[in-house]
């Protein structure tokens, strides 16, 4: 209906200025015509784009309401759910679509694994990755639940396969240098993250786990570098400073290992481990009759 498609044009132009406006205009339109679904749609979706799931919520399931089959308005709904972290009810309205698209099936995988049913979420995801898929995500996913199963050979047989499709990337090498550091294979482990890291992977995490391979292949230089790099990403993660404290202890660098103790304190509460660190490092200074 022409004038149906004006009203939904012209909610569009607006909701980029004023979409309060554009949600007046809509609810006008739904007074005059109460059965068209478009005009719902467009409603729900600007309140799902300003965070409003729930009012989003109520206008999909009105527009449901009037043709209880249709795929783009149980998808929306599930999604919604699916946001508030209310997974089961995501999966009540999922499991009535009758088209599954690769976001679908995703979506299905993704709440299974927040409701513990991993290996629900695995079987759909072989599946996905069978689709003609336009990104690594779903591959990348099934490698991390292959991970909370401590399947790490496998973990890595689906990212080597990832690779093979969408070309090196970072994500790829740091999750193989974390599966091989879970198997304590620590110069696999130390490759991958070395490789990882020319492909611009930089976080926080990555620096500790790179260093601790570092070190546990003798390359103390290149372990307290990555891992001062670690603290300067995330200052406020005790983990850092206390992998790299324990680096300094193990070989006699005790000045150094207090000066980072004590750089610590300026950002970080002291935790439980860094208190046992901080005494090791004074009764060792003590016996060096350390001042300080």
């Amino acid at each position: 209906m022409k004038k149906v498609t004006n009203i939904i044009w012209q909610a569009k132009l607006e909701k980029k200025r004023n979409w309060l406006k554009a949600t007046k205009l809509l609810q006008d339109g739904i007074r005059e015509f109460p059965t068209e679904i478009s005009l719902y749609q467009e409603l729900a979706d600007i309140y799902y784009a300003k965070r409003l799931i729930r009012k989003a919520i109520s206008i999909y399931q009105k527009a449901l309401s009037f043709k209880q089959d249709e795929d783009f308005i149980l998808m929306r709904i599930g999604n919604c759910f699916l946001s508030l972290n209310e997974y089961r009810i995501a999966l009540d309205y999922y499991k009535n679509i009758k088209d599954e698209t690769p976001e679908l099936l995703y979506n299905r995988a993704f709440a299974y694994s927040k409701i513990n049913r991993i290996d629900d979420s695995i079987e759909i995801l072989k599946k996905v990755i069978t689709l003609k898929l336009t990104s690594e995500i779903p591959f990348v996913f099934l490698a991390e639940l292959y991970f909370t199963k401590k399947q790490f050979e496998t973990a890595i047989g689906y990212l080597n396969k990832a690779e093979n499709i969408f070309g090196k990337q970072g994500t790829f090498h740091y999750l193989k240098g974390l599966a091989y550091s879970n198997q304590k294979n620590w110069l696999k482990a130390f490759v991958e993250f070395q490789k990882a890291e020319k492909l611009k992977a930089n976080s926080s995490h990555f620096y500790r786990l790179y260093g601790i391979a570092s070190e546990k292949i003798g390359r103390t230089s290149q372990a307290i570098d990555n891992l001062l790099s670690s603290i300067k990403i995330s200052p406020t993660d005790p983990a850092n400073y206390i992998e790299l404290i324990k680096i300094y202890l193990a070989h006699d660098r005790i000045q150094e290992a207090y000066r980072i103790i004590r750089s610590s304190q300026k950002s970080v509460p002291l935790s439980f481990s860094l208190s046992l660190l901080h005494q090791q490092i004074l009764s060792r200074l003590e016996q060096r009759n350390y001042k300080f």
